[in-house]
């Protein structure tokens, strides 16, 4: 065999490898750069002589794009270039802005998120840890991974820096094995039953790192509700902040160094003031997702974009949705008194509109504990806005107080209203004594009148009754004329 021969093997076994990995590589890389569609056609067809323009497709309705922006009086968000994104305020769990949050699509290695909170409930973080098959099978070249080998010890944590950070698979699924008791399926199962227990509706784990598998779905808002459910965790949170993170050396390999994926924390073009942090991923299947964390202006948002162009759109798009929330959005606080709340009592809001706006709800429920609560949800223009869970005793023991307080409200009152009873029927009273003595006034002034009408004032002020005077100056006169008449009678009788 001649050394041409030789060549033509070596180049055409080479070709055949390269053709064979190449699509392992770009399904299963944690950032690929997009690809572009080849600019020549493999084989070219006669256009007809006379081509018919093709028909535009219709315009969706931007309110159809983003139900959110349909709402009276809510702010209106520009469309991301993802086809899925969910904007969640996790301080009241109120959605912001929604396109397809809705829909199922594969969330890549935001699976992770999950996997994280889990190995976090479960497990301690001292634990060590040895890879076995499971986990280095999926240290596949070309994808995340920290390339362990069979028999290599890490502790917990670090292994959970390793898959928040590096987006590892082989933690990842070495990490599932182990909170799993030993079985990787027993994992994925808890995940599931977990992802319900959140709400999620529209999520299927198949696996614990998010590698392409068919099932393996899940959508923007499922991916915010257990996001929010992480970040009550500050083991979490802790995590998902570090820019960077050294695993010491290990019983086989050297020391490993690091970098958050995340670009809002460590591209110094794309920080973002207040992250968190998050989780980056990335398939051919379900393109560039990005799930972020900030925190500023008192609220703390969730971000999280699905199925979008590329690592560029993603970053955009996630800092159009942000700036968007807190631009936009503010705190408002519900009144319930003193009472006080198992959780909630916070609730979002349009810039410039005010908590009395709201209308609320009560329903019985039980609170996360599962003990008896009243659940008040409120809403403005018919939107969610935020809820406040009241424990049932304690609803019980408010309206008791209520009651009481009502009561002896109602007794203050039926007691004013005797005092004012009493004290109008003394002031009638007093008003009736005082008619009586304004007549009786009247009847002696009548009296005095009359009194003067009939006396007569002899000389030296004395004042005598007419009737009297009359009747003794009679007298005086017949006495007189008596008088006068003996008088005479003498007189008559010396003659």
């Amino acid at each position: 065999m001649n050394k041409n021969h030789i060549r033509l093997r070596v180049f055409s076994a080479a070709m055949t490898l390269v053709l064979a990995l190449g699509p392992a590589i770009g399904v299963y890389a944690e950032e690929a750069a997009a690809t572009e569609a080849p600019a020549e056609a493999a084989a070219e067809a006669e256009a007809p002589a006379e081509a018919t323009p093709a028909e535009a497709e219709p315009t969706i309705p931007l309110e159809e794009l983003i139900p959110t922006n349909a709402t009276e009086g809510w702010p209106k968000a520009e469309n991301p270039m993802a086809d899925y994104a969910c904007l969640m305020d996790a301080d009241t769990g109120a959605i912001l802005l929604n396109k397809g949050m809705d829909v199922q699509s594969p969330p890549a290695s935001l699976t992770k998120i999950m996997t994280c909170l889990l190995a976090i409930e479960n497990g301690d973080l001292d634990a060590q840890v040895t890879m076995t098959k499971t986990g280095v099978e999926y240290a596949i070249s070309g994808s995340s991974n920290l390339y362990t080998q069979v028999g290599e010890v890490f502790t917990l944590k670090d292994m959970l820096y390793g898959v928040m950070l590096k987006s590892a698979n082989d933690f990842a699924t070495q990490v599932g094995e182990y909170i799993g008791g030993g079985s990787l399926d027993t994992f994925i199962n808890m995940m599931n039953e977990r992802a319900a227990e959140l709400g999620c509706t529209n999520t299927h784990f198949v696996n614990a790192c998010g590698m392409p598998a068919e099932g393996h779905v899940s959508s923007a808002l499922d991916m915010a509700l257990i996001s929010r459910e992480a970040l009550k965790n500050e083991t979490f949170r802790e995590i998902v902040s570090t820019a960077v993170y050294t695993i010491p050396a290990t019983n086989m390999t050297e020391e490993r160094i690091f970098q958050n994926h995340h670009p809002f924390i460590t591209d110094p073009e794309w920080i973002y003031e207040g992250t968190i942090g998050g989780k980056t991923g990335y398939t051919d299947l379900a393109k560039s997702c990005l799930a972020t964390y900030v925190q500023k202006d008192g609220m703390t948002l969730i971000s999280v974009v699905l199925h979008d162009e590329d690592s560029q759109a993603m970053r955009a798009d996630s800092k159009k949705i942000l700036d968007y929330g807190f631009d936009n959005f503010t705190h408002g606080r519900v009144d319930l008194g003193d009472a006080e709340l198992v959780s909630g009592g916070v609730i979002s809001l349009p810039k410039g509109a005010a908590s009395e706006d709201c209308t609320e709800e009560m329903t019985e429920g039980t609170d996360a504990d599962g003990n008896a609560a009243l659940i008040y949800s409120y809403s403005w223009h018919g939107y969610p806005v935020g809820e406040a869970v009241m424990a049932k005793e304690t609803f019980d023991a408010v309206e008791e107080e209520k009651a009481a307080a009502e009561a002896e409200k109602a007794g203050e009152t039926e007691t004013t209203e005797e005092a004012e009873t009493t004290e109008e029927s003394g002031e009638n009273e007093e008003a009736a004594e005082a008619d009586d003595k304004k007549a009786d006034a009247a009847v002696e002034e009548d009296r005095e009148a009359a009194a003067d009408a009939d006396s007569v004032t002899l000389p030296f002020g004395i004042t005598m009754q007419r009737t009297a005077f009359f009747a003794i100056a009679m007298l005086t006169m017949l006495i007189l004329i008596g008088l006068i008449l003996v008088i005479l009678s003498a007189l008559f009788k010396k003659k």
